[in-house]
């Protein structure tokens, strides 16, 4: 959907400059590069791992209950979390794209009845958006509940630190949190490493394509740029 969009769905004919999509390469380039690496890094983790060892449910039956009902509290939250970052940029990038086919018009090329065309046209382009940002934003929720789990562990460990005075107990719970929270890194650092040099250059990238001499920046070709960057820059 996205090459279709960029190579057949454009406004080449089209008299002002506000349909022009002159950023488009560098918008669909860098929503399809972090998404692209949003997925293979979870069908690896969900393979690998499975989806409740990847999430560590199999080892909350020896966690206390306030972890235990916390962390299913965060579980549920992840949702609301993932639909907070997504929602938002989702409704204005279709704000978007409704404007600019209903003022393209016929300068934007269709098959067949143009309104249908057109009107499935911009579905597909949003159902593409959505999915891809949904994958990208789903893994940063993901490695938030992890760590999560960590604070609240820690925060449960503060408190049995005050009561235990058996040293070996103690050592022994620091051991286990330390060794989840290696795990964590270790299974995250390739995925957060990855993300921060793809979002940098997809960053750098826009910076200099916007700030060239000739180019024509207002809120109509440069909008899907400043959407791009604000949901990225969240990680």
């Amino acid at each position: 959907v996205p090459i279709i969009s960029h190579f057949v769905i454009s406004c080449s004919t089209c008299n002002d400059v506000d349909h022009e999509q002159p950023f488009d390469s560098v918008v669909e380039l860098s929503l399809s590069s972090i998404s692209v690496l949003s997925y293979l890094c979870l069908t690896h983790y969900v393979r690998k791992y499975g989806l409740r060892k990847f999430l560590f449910l199999d080892k909350l039956c020896q966690e206390s209950e306030k972890v235990r009902d916390d962390y299913t509290i965060q579980l549920q939250k992840s949702l609301k979390i993932l639909c907070i970052f997504v929602l938002p940029c989702f409704a204005v990038d279709t704000a978007y794209k409704i404007w600019w086919y209903t003022t393209g018009g016929d300068k934007i090329p269709y098959y067949g009845n143009m309104f249908l065309s057109h009107t499935i046209s911009c579905i597909l382009e949003q159902c593409s958006w959505l999915y891809r940002s949904s994958i990208f934003f789903l893994a940063c929720v993901l490695y938030r509940v992890s760590c999560y789990l960590q604070i609240l562990r820690l925060e449960d460990f503060a408190l049995v630190f005050q009561v235990k005075t058996d040293v070996a107990s103690v050592l022994s719970e620091h051991l286990r949190i330390r060794k989840t929270l290696r795990i964590i890194s270790h299974r995250f650092r390739a995925f957060l490493l990855c993300m921060m040099l793809f979002i940098t250059a997809s960053q750098l990238a826009s910076l200099l394509v916007t700030t060239r001499s000739d180019s024509k920046v207002n809120i109509y070709t440069a909008g899907e740029v400043a959407v791009i960057l604000v949901s990225t820059s969240f990680l």
